[in-house]
């Protein structure tokens, strides 16, 4: 009898362990339904929210940290984002596997960016980047990074974003066509945000061939508004059209409204430049209908601009001003939360570097410490023969030292200097630039750029050989670095195209500064290199104003002056203007003091 009821005992027990992991397994199901309809379909993500909270008593607390993430995710995109943060807090207290914790701090710090809380986002993704970077699970390490490119984008912080979607790409290739599809898009995305449109538009090309072929409409789309957004750039205004109307297409089945308002405001762009303003009109008015969210903001700059054009065009004067101060008052807005944004991540930038110092620093009293215990414990112990041969350590650790300080001097240079021209290379120069960039404008210096190509470089090359190519490049680079001042910063950037970053440098001094270096490549004897050919080059340059966040918009503008030199027939000098900028890119300009009469008279005589 004792040993039937210990059978039917272990029989209940089993049928209660099968009952438990079977419930266990409706709820997994229903929360991966969730994770599925969370971006798309909010009246089921809703009710399937409602279910589970109403069961929360018979969730694991894994199952639980999972719903309220996917609650957290439904409150980002109902802009409830004090909310979300609330939701991944409690879900974090529950000690989630390390894949959900990598999800609790990405939505965490996009949830920050939704509060324009740029600072504590930024400690946030630091401290989700330093705990994956120790992991092995190269999923994991793939998901962070590819959300830490969208985290970077929306904080304008394009160099970051590049590094990380490279890293994602290396990781991912041949493993996720999805993600290497992600990541093919973001370094597109990266150079046209930067400007650099030829390789954008590659890039673009790149991640719409490869997402075709492996069934990922969505990036797809993405990736033809990206090719519809260089070609504006471009005033190809036909090409933009045809690329941005089959992105419209393809996001329509997926109700991806953001991106449709996106097109709708970039197609009042592209048919303003195709001189059809009924259709201009009509965009730009579906984006004006969109509600005064700082989503919409940048939709409406662009719109805003159209129709004071269009306006100005009818001799609507009157009107035109009126959009015309929208347009300037959001782009103040959009332009302080910039500034926000570039000041929150450059003190990221040196809070991070302070701490690295403060380790190294730590770490190299802790090795002195320990060498000095070693030392009193040899002198305590051992006999002369011991401290003969200690002696001998010590100079064999000198010598050693002196090779490892060589060694590091070598693969530093190495790193950090153009290996054919020894002058620093881009990246370097540009992160010294900025750091001085950063100093001169807390003291409201000036900052100037000089950007310099090499006229003609490529008959060179084709008529005499790459080797007096490189002659050419080496003895420039000579010439142009004895006539720097001690404090300019010389660089190649690219090819025959070089820069010099001027700190503490007004216009006037940095257009005579050019003018010095273009006599000195125009004297330069080519005899030595084996042939006789004359050497010149086009120069652009321009200064940094108050609105400038960075040296990027610096860099843009020189190359602009630079441009307009060798249209100008090239071996000038061009010092950057509004006019020249202009004559790319026309624009309608409302002072702060002008009335809609004065506006509307300025108007007509410039019309």
């Amino acid at each position: 009898m004792k040993a039937l009821n210990v059978v039917v005992l272990f029989i209940a027990i089993i049928v209660f362990s099968n009952t438990v992991v079977a419930v266990s397994d409706i709820y997994n199901e229903k929360l991966d339904e969730l994770s599925e309809v969370v971006h798309s379909n909010p009246e089921r993500t809703l009710i399937l929210i409602e279910d589970l909270s109403s069961a929360q008593d018979e969730l694991t607390t894994e199952q639980y940290s999972r719903l309220l993430v996917l609650q957290s995710v439904q409150n980002l995109y109902s802009a409830e984002f004090e909310l979300a943060i609330d939701a991944l807090q409690r879900a974090e207290s529950f000690n989630p596997s390390e894949k959900l914790l990598n999800s609790i701090y990405l939505y965490q710090a996009s949830a920050y960016l939704g509060l324009h809380e740029y600072q504590q986002a930024l400690d946030v993704m630091s401290t989700n980047l330093s705990r994956i970077e120790e992991l092995e699970d190269t999923d994991i390490k793939i998901s962070s990074y590819l959300r830490l490119v969208n985290l970077y984008l929306d904080l304008q912080a394009y160099g970051e974003m590049s590094r990380y979607a490279e890293l994602a790409l290396t990781l991912s290739r041949g493993k996720s066509a999805k993600n290497e599809c992600y990541s093919l898009l973001y370094l597109a995305v990266a150079e046209l945000k930067t400007e650099k449109l030829e390789r954008a538009e590659g890039g673009f090309k790149s991640s719409r061939d490869f997402c075709q072929l492996n069934n990922l409409p969505v990036i797809v789309a993405m990736s033809k508004k990206g090719l519809g957004e260089v070609a504006i750039k471009r005033a190809n205004y036909a090409v933009a059209e045809g690329y941005l109307l089959q992105a419209l297409e393809e996001y329509r089945p997926f109700k991806f409204q953001i991106e449709i308002d996106s097109i709708h405001s970039l197609l009042s762009e592209t048919y303003l430049g195709l001189s059809q303003t009924d259709k201009a009109q009509e965009y730009a008015g579906l984006v004006m209908a969109l509600p005064d969210e700082p989503v919409n903001l940048s939709y409406k700059k662009r719109a805003t601009k159209v129709l004071a054009e269009l306006a100005n065009e009818r001799g609507e004067y009157a009107q035109a001003y009126q959009y015309l101060s929208q347009h300037q008052a959001i782009t103040n807005i959009l332009h302080d939360d910039t500034k926000a944004k570039a000041n929150a991540y450059q003190m990221a930038k040196f809070e991070n570097g302070e701490k690295s110092r403060e380790i190294n620093l730590l770490n190299h009293e802790r090795e002195l410490y320990t060498a000095r215990e070693e030392m009193r414990e040899l002198k305590q112990n051992n006999d002369r023969m011991g401290l003969l041969i200690v002696g001998g350590g010590f100079v064999l650790l000198a010598m050693f030292a002196v090779a490892i300080t060589g060694q590091k001097r070598k693969y530093k240079k190495l790193a950090q200097f153009d290996a054919l021209t020894g002058i620093l290379n881009r990246d370097t120069a540009q992160n010294i630039a900025e750091n001085r960039y950063i100093k001169d404008s807390f003291k409201s210096l000036e900052f100037s750029v000089v950007m310099f190509d090499l006229d003609h470089f490529k008959r060179i090359n084709d008529n005499f050989g790459h080797g007096t190519g490189d002659w050419v490049l080496k003895r420039v680079t000579e010439a142009i670095s004895k006539n720097c001042r001690s404090a300019d910063i010389f660089t190649r950037f690219a090819g025959e195209e070089f820069v010099l970053f001027l700190p503490a440098t007004d216009a006037e001094t940095a257009v005579e500064l050019a003018e010095q270096h273009r006599l000195v490549i125009e004297a330069m004897d080519t005899k030595y290199s084996g042939r006789e050919f004359k050497l010149s080059a086009s120069f652009g340059v321009t200064s940094s104003s108050d609105a400038d966040l960075s040296l990027d918009p610096l860099l843009h503008r020189a190359d602009i002056a630079m441009q307009y030199s060798k249209e100008q027939g090239r071996n000038c000098v061009t010092l950057y203007s509004r006019e020249i900028g202009l004559s790319r890119s026309p624009t309608y300009i409302v002072s702060p003091d002008e009335s809609p009469s004065e506006f509307a008279e300025r108007s007509q005589a410039e019309g």
